[in-house]
Protein backbone atom coordinates (compact mmCIF):
# COMPACT_ATOMS: atom_id res chain seq x y z
CA UNK A 1 0.00 0.00 0.00
CA UNK A 2 2.87 2.36 0.89
CA UNK A 3 4.63 1.61 -2.39
CA UNK A 4 1.38 2.24 -4.28
CA UNK A 5 0.76 5.61 -2.57
CA UNK A 6 4.36 6.66 -3.13
CA UNK A 7 4.26 5.66 -6.79
CA UNK A 8 0.92 7.46 -7.26
CA UNK A 9 2.32 10.63 -5.70
CA UNK A 10 5.35 10.72 -7.98
CA UNK A 11 3.18 10.03 -11.04
CA UNK A 12 0.89 12.93 -10.16
CA UNK A 13 3.92 15.17 -9.64
CA UNK A 14 5.42 14.05 -12.97
CA UNK A 15 2.27 14.80 -14.97
CA UNK A 16 1.66 18.07 -13.15
CA UNK A 17 5.16 19.32 -13.95
CA UNK A 18 4.66 18.20 -17.55
CA UNK A 19 1.50 20.33 -17.75
CA UNK A 20 3.19 23.32 -16.13
CA UNK A 21 6.09 23.08 -18.57
CA UNK A 22 3.63 24.08 -21.28
CA UNK A 23 4.19 27.81 -21.75
CA UNK A 24 0.64 28.49 -22.93
CA UNK A 25 -0.94 26.77 -19.91
CA UNK A 26 1.38 28.64 -17.55
CA UNK A 27 0.58 32.00 -19.15
CA UNK A 28 -3.16 31.24 -19.02
CA UNK A 29 -2.99 30.35 -15.30
CA UNK A 30 -1.00 33.47 -14.48
CA UNK A 31 -3.38 35.77 -16.37
CA UNK A 32 -6.48 34.05 -14.94
CA UNK A 33 -5.20 34.43 -11.39
CA UNK A 34 -4.17 38.03 -11.99
CA UNK A 35 -7.70 38.87 -13.19
CA UNK A 36 -9.22 36.98 -10.24
CA UNK A 37 -6.98 38.83 -7.78
CA UNK A 38 -7.90 42.21 -9.26
CA UNK A 39 -11.61 41.39 -8.91
CA UNK A 40 -11.00 40.40 -5.30
CA UNK A 41 -9.07 43.58 -4.55
CA UNK A 42 -11.95 45.61 -6.00
CA UNK A 43 -14.30 43.94 -3.51
CA UNK A 44 -12.00 44.79 -0.60
CA UNK A 45 -11.76 48.41 -1.72
CA UNK A 46 -15.52 48.77 -2.08
CA UNK A 47 -16.84 46.67 0.82
CA UNK A 48 -14.04 46.43 3.41
CA UNK A 49 -12.71 49.93 2.70
CA UNK A 50 -9.12 48.90 2.07
CA UNK A 51 -8.12 52.45 1.10
CA UNK A 52 -8.68 53.56 4.70
CA UNK A 53 -5.89 51.27 5.96
CA UNK A 54 -2.17 52.13 5.79
CA UNK A 55 -0.62 50.81 2.57
CA UNK A 56 1.98 48.77 4.47
CA UNK A 57 -0.85 46.75 6.04
CA UNK A 58 -2.61 45.92 2.79
CA UNK A 59 -0.73 42.63 2.43
CA UNK A 60 -2.43 41.37 5.62
CA UNK A 61 -6.02 42.46 4.94
CA UNK A 62 -7.33 41.14 1.57
CA UNK A 63 -6.72 37.45 2.31
CA UNK A 64 -8.39 35.87 -0.73
CA UNK A 65 -6.93 38.19 -3.41
CA UNK A 66 -3.48 37.87 -1.82
CA UNK A 67 -3.83 34.08 -1.77
CA UNK A 68 -4.59 34.17 -5.51
CA UNK A 69 -1.59 36.44 -6.14
CA UNK A 70 0.64 33.99 -4.25
CA UNK A 71 -0.15 31.36 -6.89
CA UNK A 72 1.51 33.31 -9.69
CA UNK A 73 5.14 32.89 -8.47
CA UNK A 74 4.39 29.19 -7.91
CA UNK A 75 3.71 28.80 -11.62
CA UNK A 76 6.83 30.77 -12.49
CA UNK A 77 9.26 28.69 -10.44
CA UNK A 78 7.28 25.41 -10.18
CA UNK A 79 9.09 22.88 -7.95
CA UNK A 80 12.43 24.64 -7.46
CA UNK A 81 13.71 23.42 -4.04
CA UNK A 82 14.86 26.95 -3.22
CA UNK A 83 11.22 28.05 -3.04
CA UNK A 84 9.78 25.13 -1.07
CA UNK A 85 8.87 27.30 1.92
CA UNK A 86 7.15 29.81 -0.36
CA UNK A 87 5.11 27.00 -1.91
CA UNK A 88 4.33 25.73 1.59
CA UNK A 89 3.06 29.21 2.52
CA UNK A 90 1.04 29.63 -0.69
CA UNK A 91 -0.58 26.21 -0.27
CA UNK A 92 -1.80 26.94 3.27
CA UNK A 93 -2.95 30.48 2.49
CA UNK A 94 -4.91 29.26 -0.54
CA UNK A 95 -6.69 26.48 1.35
CA UNK A 96 -7.43 28.76 4.31
CA UNK A 97 -8.82 31.56 2.15
CA UNK A 98 -11.15 29.18 0.32
CA UNK A 99 -12.40 27.42 3.45
CA UNK A 100 -12.96 30.68 5.36
CA UNK A 101 -15.11 31.89 2.45
CA UNK A 102 -17.04 28.61 2.38
CA UNK A 103 -17.75 28.93 6.11
CA UNK A 104 -19.10 32.43 5.65
CA UNK A 105 -21.18 31.56 2.59
CA UNK A 106 -22.68 28.23 3.63
CA UNK A 107 -23.16 28.80 7.35
CA UNK A 108 -24.03 32.48 7.51
CA UNK A 109 -25.66 33.23 4.16
CA UNK A 110 -23.20 35.98 3.28
CA UNK A 111 -21.54 36.54 -0.11
CA UNK A 112 -24.05 34.03 -1.51
CA UNK A 113 -23.27 34.25 -5.20
CA UNK A 114 -22.28 31.54 -7.64
CA UNK A 115 -19.22 33.44 -8.86
CA UNK A 116 -17.81 33.58 -5.31
CA UNK A 117 -18.24 29.83 -4.84
CA UNK A 118 -16.77 29.02 -8.24
CA UNK A 119 -13.86 31.44 -7.81
CA UNK A 120 -12.87 30.12 -4.40
CA UNK A 121 -13.27 26.51 -5.53
CA UNK A 122 -10.76 27.22 -8.31
CA UNK A 123 -8.48 28.80 -5.69
CA UNK A 124 -8.79 25.68 -3.51
CA UNK A 125 -8.03 23.33 -6.41
CA UNK A 126 -4.94 25.32 -7.37
CA UNK A 127 -3.73 25.42 -3.77
CA UNK A 128 -4.13 21.64 -3.42
CA UNK A 129 -2.26 21.23 -6.72
CA UNK A 130 0.81 22.77 -5.06
CA UNK A 131 1.10 19.81 -2.72
CA UNK A 132 2.66 17.38 -5.25
CA UNK A 133 5.28 20.07 -6.00
CA UNK A 134 6.50 20.04 -2.40
CA UNK A 135 9.41 17.68 -2.31
CA UNK A 136 11.85 19.15 0.21
CA UNK A 137 9.68 20.84 2.83
CA UNK A 138 11.05 20.42 6.35
CA UNK A 139 10.85 22.30 9.62
CA UNK A 140 13.66 24.82 9.11
CA UNK A 141 14.16 28.57 9.47
CA UNK A 142 12.17 29.39 6.34
CA UNK A 143 9.27 27.17 7.40
CA UNK A 144 9.17 28.78 10.85
CA UNK A 145 9.03 32.23 9.24
CA UNK A 146 6.17 31.09 6.97
CA UNK A 147 4.24 29.70 9.97
CA UNK A 148 4.82 32.97 11.88
CA UNK A 149 3.40 35.01 8.98
CA UNK A 150 0.34 32.74 8.80
CA UNK A 151 -0.36 33.16 12.52
CA UNK A 152 0.37 36.90 12.42
CA UNK A 153 -2.03 37.26 9.51
CA UNK A 154 -4.74 35.58 11.59
CA UNK A 155 -4.06 37.97 14.45
CA UNK A 156 -4.53 40.91 12.11
CA UNK A 157 -7.80 39.47 10.79
CA UNK A 158 -9.36 38.66 14.15
CA UNK A 159 -7.80 41.08 16.62
CA UNK A 160 -6.26 43.95 14.64
CA UNK A 161 -2.57 44.87 14.79
CA UNK A 162 -1.65 46.77 17.93
CA UNK A 163 -4.88 48.77 17.69
CA UNK A 164 -3.61 50.29 14.42
CA UNK A 165 -6.52 48.80 12.49
CA UNK A 166 -9.89 47.26 13.15
CA UNK A 167 -9.90 43.46 12.70
CA UNK A 168 -11.34 42.81 9.24
CA UNK A 169 -12.99 39.43 9.84
CA UNK A 170 -14.24 40.07 13.37
CA UNK A 171 -16.31 43.03 12.21
CA UNK A 172 -18.31 41.03 9.66
CA UNK A 173 -21.87 40.95 11.13
CA UNK A 174 -22.39 37.26 10.35
CA UNK A 175 -19.24 36.31 12.31
CA UNK A 176 -19.72 38.45 15.41
CA UNK A 177 -22.24 36.14 17.17
CA UNK A 178 -19.92 33.11 16.96
CA UNK A 179 -16.56 34.90 16.94
CA UNK A 180 -14.74 32.62 19.48
CA UNK A 181 -15.85 29.45 17.68
CA UNK A 182 -14.88 30.89 14.28
CA UNK A 183 -11.40 31.83 15.53
CA UNK A 184 -10.95 28.37 17.04
CA UNK A 185 -11.90 26.70 13.75
CA UNK A 186 -9.42 28.78 11.74
CA UNK A 187 -6.52 28.23 14.13
CA UNK A 188 -7.32 24.52 14.24
CA UNK A 189 -7.30 24.51 10.43
CA UNK A 190 -3.89 26.22 10.44
CA UNK A 191 -2.51 23.63 12.86
CA UNK A 192 -3.90 20.67 10.93
CA UNK A 193 -2.51 21.92 7.61
CA UNK A 194 0.95 22.66 9.03
CA UNK A 195 1.27 19.33 10.85
CA UNK A 196 -0.19 17.37 7.93
CA UNK A 197 2.15 18.83 5.32
CA UNK A 198 5.26 18.40 7.46
CA UNK A 199 4.24 14.85 8.43
CA UNK A 200 3.58 13.84 4.84
CA UNK A 201 6.97 15.32 3.93
CA UNK A 202 8.70 12.91 6.31
CA UNK A 203 6.77 10.00 4.80
CA UNK A 204 7.76 11.12 1.28
CA UNK A 205 11.45 11.22 2.26
CA UNK A 206 11.25 7.65 3.61
CA UNK A 207 9.40 6.50 0.49
CA UNK A 208 12.02 8.08 -1.76
CA UNK A 209 14.82 6.33 0.10
CA UNK A 210 13.00 2.99 -0.14
CA UNK A 211 12.44 3.46 -3.89
CA UNK A 212 16.13 4.24 -4.46
CA UNK A 213 17.27 1.19 -2.51
CA UNK A 214 15.03 -1.17 -4.47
Amino acid sequence: MKNFSGTLFFRIRKYELKILNNVFITIFLILANLIGALIGFQYYFEVIGLAAYPVYLWILIPDCPMAVMLLIPVYLQRSNPRYENYNFFALIQGIRAAIITYLIVFNFGSLDTEIVIIGHTLLLIQALAIFPLLNHTKLGKGTVIAIFIIIFNDLSDFFGIGALTEPTLAQIPTIEPIFPEFVAIIYMLDLILIVFILTIRVMKIKQTKVSKNQ
